[in-house]
């Protein structure tokens, strides 16, 4: 099998919804390539330029993805979506994901639409806050 190629990836546009955004950042986490990382490459493609300031560069992302708060989502075995909150430019969704050890986790997601020209019209997330954790056995 080819590696992916940068372009293959998927990338905002104006044309998906704040829940696409977050789908399509869930599932590349879900089915990431620990030795590749490109599961946390698309999801940082979706995170908003003010985030990419806190979060960002790419290797500073893969660290935060794989601390206790996120490691969750890397591998896990499904998630369950809120119906979003969309008001103006602004909109949040919580997701209810449940790790590969069954654990569970709330998590909402904070996306705005962009206004700069690179990304003008895309949905991008601004943050991801954790709303409640659920420790199975």
């Amino acid at each position: 099998m080819k590696p992916q190629h940068h372009k293959s990836l998927p990338q905002p546009s104006p044309e998906l919804s704040p829940a696409d955004v977050i789908r399509i950042q869930l599932e590349a986490l879900q089915h990431n390539d620990s030795r590749t990382d490109d599961g946390i490459e698309i999801a940082f493609q979706f995170t908003s330029p003010s985030n990419k300031v806190y979060t960002g560069p790419l290797s500073r992302f893969r660290q935060i993805v794989r601390n206790p708060a996120f490691l969750i989502m890397l591998n896990h075995r499904e998630a369950r979506f809120d119906p979003p909150y969309i008001s103006g430019d602004l909109a949040q969704q919580r997701v209810t994901v449940r790790g590969e050890n069954g654990h569970m986790v709330i998590y909402t997601f904070i996306l705005s639409r962009q206004r700069d020209e690179r990304y003008r019209g895309c949905w991008m997330t601004d943050g991801v806050s954790i709303d409640a954790v659920f420790w199975l056995n």
